[in-house]
Parts: C-alpha cells; sequence; structure tokens
C-alpha cells in the first residue's frame, strides 16, 4: 500500500490551519467534489439530522450524517470484521472507515493529509478497520 499526501482541496478553498475534517477530506477526495461543497453539505446535513444543535462539520462529521450524504451519493458500505486497512480490496475508489479517522483509498494508496497506514497499536502494524464505502457496488 502506497501513500499520497493530500489535504483534499481544504488549503485551496480558503480554509486554514488543522482541522478535524477527515470526513469532508476523505469524500472530497474519493468523490472528485470540491472540498468547499463537500463541507457545506455536511454542515447543511449535520443541521439538519441535529436540529440545529450541532452548526457545523468543521471540526468532524457524526458517522450518521456522513453516512447518509455518502448513500444518498449512491456509496454502499461494506462492514468489515477482524479486518485491517491493509486488507482492503487493492483496486478502486474507496472510503475507508477507521476507528476516530476516515480516509480515501485509490488503487491501493492512501491519500490523505497525514500517513494514515501505520498503527502502534495492532501487532501487523496495520489499523483496524471498521468499514469501507464504495460507489455503485452490489453488497
Amino acid at each position: 500500500m502506497r501513500y499520497k499526501e493530500t489535504d483534499g482541496g481544504r488549503l485551496d478553498s480558503g480554509f486554514r490551519g488543522l482541522g478535524g475534517d477527515c470526513v469532508t477530506r476523505a469524500i472530497a477526495i474519493a468523490t472528485e467534489i470540491p472540498y468547499r461543497q463537500v463541507r457545506k453539505a455536511l454542515t447543511d446535513l449535520t443541521i439538519e439530522m441535529t436540529g440545529g444543535l450541532d452548526r457545523s462539520a468543521a471540526n468532524g462529521v457524526a458517522v450518521p450524517v456522513s453516512h447518509a450524504y455518502l448513500t444518498s451519493l449512491g456509496w454502499q458500505l461494506v462492514l468489515t470484521k477482524k479486518s485491517y486497512l491493509k486488507d482492503i480490496p487493492m483496486t478502486g475508489t474507496l472510503i475507508a472507515c477507521l476507528p476516530r479517522h476516515t480516509t480515501a483509498v485509490i488503487n491501493n494508496t492512501v491519500h490523505d493529509r497525514w500517513d494514515s497506514r501505520k498503527s502502534r497499536k495492532t501487532k501487523c502494524g496495520s489499523p483496524v478497520m471498521q468499514g469501507y464505502y464504495q460507489k455503485g457496488q452490489a453488497l
């Protein structure tokens, strides 16, 4: 598995500094929808789904919000049990869901702001994977 550093268009969209935006970034990279557009859609959906209790996707997106958004775009969730990021399919465009992190994986290359391929918490050195989204595939 390879790694390519990218912010998914965050800086080009005018956003500065670090943020808890891994979901927005991964979706922007995998779907090729501009970062600003993804962030606005996720913010609008966050406000709608929480009744306004949460007002922004700037510092993280709740799983139900990202799931609703991705499924509305035709992406389907594949749950993985007892698997690791290194076990993800080697071809295609995927959005990997790890504990406390989400990243885009395109043709066996992690596209992220930091190298999320490694974990010191597992014996194999690869992060545990909860599941991944893929576009238009039958489950």
